[in-house]
């Protein structure tokens, strides 16, 4: 059930001579009789396509490509390099089919690209890829004062590489690998965390981020330690190229258009012994530039790193934050906690060789069409107001209607983050209410007072929302708690009220376009009757009934909102009677802004079940 690799980065060969220039055309690539793999990657119609194509001698091609929107695991497909360097890839889980040419020099590829799904049709009739000199995120390591690594000269090593080749992991360390056994003795709480730890150990002495979390994926994958997937893989890491060790393995997949798991044969990676395949899980996450888009690195604790790799796709379960609460569940079994700021530090990473060995600029990850637009070189996750409201006046600017959706579905998913958990406004003597508890009496919920945080989910969207319409927060402190004073100053109604947080936004120069009372729908009611808000730019927050967030996005795998609480594990759980219970215990921090409510993903199975109480939308006066 999870993801395939993709290709190796790091540095390039070493520096060749130069060599004069050929004065006659580079012969096609199907006549150089070799072996090669490369990935490409470029944007058309509001969609990032990364593809890997594996060329074997005989000219067949094996590929994996990935969009962004869209499935994060990718599809898998087959085809044939011609003569003339055309090709053409079918999908072999899907209906997907690129046909084009992979230029001579094999930097780039001019495609036509198709996919029939069961909610419609998508085509992107041109479509250029270019091959990336794929850079990395940089790797953390252990500060000083943090547990001792059995290699002090292979964390310095590390401090100063993003990729890991075994080449460069000295010889005590990769005995140290192979002589621990990783299956325990029994199943005992005591026999199985004594392997836990080893593990840590182990990726400590390979200068890896989050090893605690990596332990937890091999109690997952190989429940601890009793099943590999493939030949000393315990970790269940996939490999697609038919010329590479592999062993077919039975497996449970999400299938999206069945809407349920099942069960499939899959091929899973062959290592020669277990330092090979800590090697390869500790290059997995860097390999793929979508760890990095998921915020895997820039992880505060264990507990954020878990939701980032859940996000990226590392599990394909069909429920969003289920493959994360259970790497949480086993790291909390064994005493650590995962809330708990990681002691690491960010080392620069080494400049990149090109092929010709000079050096190349780096940057995390290559840039999509929006950074594109505002002249950024790398891809950025989040952008400041400054440079919404430059996007914002670039976009407003083009004429064809349908990219300018495109763009604006980009920006939505780049708006900073608001944790309600940590605000600082302080309850006033209206802050206070009865209720009817689940015991069926009457209970008082008093917040006068104290703070009011918890009950701020209200304005904490509507700022998200404000700075979606590139409204910036005019003060210097949280932006919901200006919202709340001025609220309060205006002597508006309740923030729990329409007349509340609707009036806060007029006073923002911001007015609702849309409010759909009782809205329920499965994906094409939703892309009919919510998305072209959405696609025009316009802030979206939502009701569940008891609590308020911000819509980010509506796509064919579910819809994506921002829950300035916490992360919800499922629609079909809430309770508007239980609100806090009801999310089992995945609540944000109250101490800093980000939250595991960043991204949360509800799949359709949930979001057509489920009756939204109200769904609101702005834009600027």
């Amino acid at each position: 059930m999870f993801d395939t690799r993709e290709p190796k980065t790091g540095p390039g060969p070493s520096p060749k001579p130069k060599t004069p220039t050929p004065t006659t055309p580079p012969r096609p690539l199907k006549a150089n009789q070799q072996r090669w793999e490369r990935t490409f990657r470029g944007a058309a119609k509001g969609v990032t396509f990364q593809l890997r194509i594996i060329r074997r001698p005989d000219g067949h091609l094996t590929a994996r490509y990935q969009a962004t929107p869209g499935k994060g695991s990718g599809w898998h497909l087959e085809g044939q390099l011609r003569d003339d360097n055309t090709f053409t890839l079918k999908g072999t889980e899907n209906n997907a089919e690129f046909q084009g040419k992979i230029s001579p020099d094999g930097k780039t590829v001019t495609s036509s690209f198709k996919n029939q799904t069961l909610s419609g049709s998508f085509q992107a009739p041109s479509l250029t890829l270019s091959a990336i000199p794929v850079s990395l995120p940089p790797t953390r390591i252990l500060i000083t004062g943090a547990t001792q690594t059995p290699s002090v000269e292979n964390a310095k090593n590390a401090a100063h590489t993003a990729r890991i080749e075994r080449s460069e992991v000295s010889q005590s360390v990769i005995s140290a690998l192979n002589s621990s056994t990783y299956t325990p003795k029994t199943m005992v709480k005591k026999d199985r965390h004594e392997v836990f730890f080893n593990i840590v150990k182990s990726f400590r002495s390979l200068g890896v981020p989050h090893p605690e979390l990596i332990a937890a994926q091999w109690a997952t994958e190989s429940s601890w330690g009793k099943s590999h997937s493939g030949k000393n893989n315990v970790f269940g890491i996939k490999e697609f190229d038919p010329t590479k060790p592999r062993t077919f393995a039975p497996t449970k997949e999400w299938d999206p258009n069945l809407q349920k798991l099942v069960e499939k044969a899959e091929p899973f990676a062959d290592y020669k012994d277990y330092a090979d395949a800590f090697i390869a899980r500790a290059n997995f996450t860097i390999d793929n530039p979508r760890y990095a888009k998921a915020g895997y690195f820039e992880a505060k604790n264990l507990k954020e790193a878990a939701y980032a790799i859940d996000r990226a796709g590392y599990a394909n379960t069909g429920d969003p934050g289920s493959y994360a609460e259970s790497l949480i569940s086993i790291m909390v079994g064994c005493g650590i906690d995962v809330e708990k700021t990681a002691t690491i530090a960010v080392a620069p990473p080494q400049p990149q060789l090109s092929a010709e060995g000079n050096r190349v600029a780096q940057s995390s990850v290559s840039p999509d069409q929006l950074d594109r637009l505002i002249n950024l070189k790398s891809y950025k996750k989040i952008y400041t107001i400054k440079e919404i409201n430059l996007a914002r006046s670039l976009i407003s600017k083009i004429q064809d209607d349908k990219l300018k959706g495109d763009l604006f579905e980009i920006l939505q998913t780049k708006v900073p983050y608001r944790n309600q958990r940590n605000n600082q406004s302080i309850g006033l003597q209206s802050d206070r209410w009865t209720y009817k508890g689940r015991d069926g009496k009457t209970h008082w919920a008093v917040y006068t007072g104290k703070p009011i945080g918890d009950i701020m989910c209200n304005l904490t969207s509507l700022a998200m929302v404000l700075e979606t319409l590139g409204i910036e927060n005019p003060s210097s402190g949280q932006y919901e708690d200006f919202l709340e004073n001025v609220r309060r100053k205006n002597s508006l109604s309740p923030r729990t009220t329409e007349g509340g947080w609707a009036g806060v936004a007029r006073q923002l120069r911001a007015r609702k376009t849309m409010h759909k009372e009782k809205f329920r729908g499965d994906y094409t009611e939703w892309k009919e009757e919510i998305l072209p808000y959405i696609r025009n730019g316009n802030g979206v927050m939502m009701s569940l009934n008891g609590h308020i967030v911000r819509l980010q996005s509506v796509a064919e795998h579910g819809i994506t909102v921002d829950d300035p609480y916490g992360r919800l594990p499922s629609l079909l759980n809430y309770s508007p009677n239980n609100v806090t219970g009801s999310y089992k215990g995945n609540l944000n921090g109250k101490t800093k802004e980000t939250g595991v409510g960043e991204d949360t993903i509800f799949p359709w199975i949930q979001v057509s079940k489920f009756t939204f109480h109200w769904i609101a939308a702005f834009e600027r006066s």
